[in-house]
Parts: C-alpha cells; structure tokens; sequence
C-alpha cells in the first residue's frame, strides 16, 4: 500500500487540475467549486495521513480520497449518476468506508493487543451500529438539502431512501469478517 499512496494522491490531483481547466473553460463555475473542494479535502485528508497515520491510516486514506473522487467529481461533475446502479454502488462503498472507520476509531483508543482480546461481538455491534448511524445520518442530510436548498437528492423518494441504507447495509456486512480478522492479528 505505501508503493500506491504517492501515485494515486498525484494522479488524484492531476485529475482535479485538468477537470478544473475543462470546467473553465466549458464555463461551469459550479464545477470548478466542487472540484476545488474535492481538492482540498483531499490535501486535507493526506495531510492528516502524513501527521497521524493511526488515526487515518494509508488504506483509509486511499478509500477516501477515491471515494471523493468518485462521487463529486465523477458522480456530480461527470453525471456519473445518472448511469443506473452509480448511487447503489456509493452507497455500499460508503457502508465499506464507514466499517473500517468505525474500526479506526478503535484502534485509535486501543492497542492492537487489547483488540485482540475484546468480545468480538462487542466489535461487530460497535463497527454495525456505527456503519448504520453515518447511513442514517447521510440520509437525513439528502433530506434536509432537498427540503431546505432545493436539490434533489431523494428523486426516488422514501424507496431511493432505503435501498441506499440496505446498500450501505451490505457494504457493512461484507466488511465486518475482514475487521473480525484483522482484529484477530
């Protein structure tokens, strides 16, 4: 993973300056706003891996940035989400994303050692509920930004509301035997 930290966060900010240029000169001022803030979370999130790679480690640090990636800039910028299936896709990305953060946390405040030894049901509740929650949460934002801004993010109604949570869902639940295993090392 270290051979692919540097290339990856090169090839991200590549991306983001030449989708910059296109949104420039195409005259798509919104564009280029996301993208800037694309970029910076990006900046942001590699500089918090370089300080403090217990808290964002090198495998989450790649997800993430990806995952900017691909949902603004693609999803948002790029129309990538009118490709059917695009947003279910995200959506269990961010169940896996939201495991291995919950597991993240974790290991921030515990020693692998101590992980090691802590009821694996326990863990499964925790990186479950956590996963969950940010779901939820994520869903009440769309919500809140259709109700208050006027974007449409909820097309779909209550049924894209809960078949972006059973996505999320399965991403959460093909996730936690990996965290169960890593826990164990």
């Amino acid at each position: 993973m270290n051979k692919l930290l540097k290339p990856i966060t090169i090839l991200l900010y590549i991306v983001y300056i030449f989708s910059a240029i296109f949104f420039a000169i195409n005259k798509e001022l919104g564009n280029i706003g996301l993208v800037a803030i694309s970029l910076v979370g990006t900046f942001i999130l590699s500089f918090i891996n370089k300080q403090n790679q217990r808290l964002l480690s090198k495998e989450l640090y790649i997800v993430l940035a990806l995952f900017i990636m691909f949902s603004a800039l693609l999803g948002t910028c790029f129309n990538f989400y009118d490709i059917n299936y695009y947003d279910d896709f995200l959506h269990l990305w961010s169940g896996i994303i939201s495991a291995i953060v919950a597991f993240s946390i974790i290991k921030y405040f515990y020693t692998q050692r101590d992980i090691s030894k802590m009821s694996k049901i326990f863990l499964i509740i925790f990186v479950f509920m956590f996963s969950m929650g940010v779901a939820s949460l994520w869903e009440i934002g769309e919500f809140l930004m259709d109700t208050f801004i006027g974007t449409t993010t909820q097309a779909g109604g209550l049924e894209d509301t809960m078949i972006d949570m059973v996505d999320a869902l399965i991403g959460t639940i093909v996730t936690i035997p990996f965290i169960i295993k890593k826990s164990n090392e």
